[in-house]
């Protein structure tokens, strides 16, 4: 058995508890989005994106509704899997000062363009719909798609990575009035 007196002031045990140190701090900054970034809890929400016919989208345009920001590419089932369900819940919520923020991230334009065509032509634009595509690249380590809850005032309140969480729903009937 090994005496932990000796292995706490061994060299092999200050050199685990470095290299452990550094792959924690890689880890957690992949997933976590640094403060002021506009897409972290707290932060006032800001993207740089435009709509499909080159107009830029003002941050502003969502001011007095809560929102839900959902950031996607049409290569990710998930996403697209996803975007019935959105849609879903903002015409429930057509009624209340609710907007749904559709963040596109295709890397060609283009792919995201036939998409918005082919929506177009199988449904009708709904209020509070938004349909942009983000300028740039969302930070290294983020898995879409990336849902955001914001308050009335622009404030992101909760972030989920990964599959639409049961939980952005009850966020967004607890701000509603």
């Amino acid at each position: 058995m090994i005496h932990m007196t000796a292995f706490h002031s061994s060299s092999v045990f200050r050199t685990w508890l470095v290299v452990s140190g550094l792959w924690a701090g890689l880890l957690t900054g992949a997933y976590a989005q640094a403060p002021g970034s506009g897409l972290a809890p707290g932060d006032a929400f800001a993207v740089t994106a435009s709509y499909a016919n080159g107009q830029r989208f003002s941050n502003r345009t969502t001011e007095g509704t809560v929102t839900v920001a959902f950031f996607w590419n049409s290569n990710c089932a998930v996403c697209r899997d996803s975007l019935p369900e959105l849609r879903a819940n903002l015409a429930g919520w057509k009624t209340k000062p609710f907007s749904l923020l559709l963040v596109n991230l295709d890397r060609k334009a283009d792919d995201w363009l036939a998409y918005e065509k082919l929506v177009g032509q199988t449904q009708m634009n709904a209020k509070g719909l938004l349909s942009v595509r983000m300028e740039g690249e969302l930070p290294t380590g983020v898995r879409l798609p990336l849902t955001l809850l914001i308050d009335s005032k622009g404030k992101v309140l909760k972030r989920f990575e990964g599959r639409l969480a049961p939980e952005v729903w009850d966020g967004v009937a607890d701000l509603l009035p």
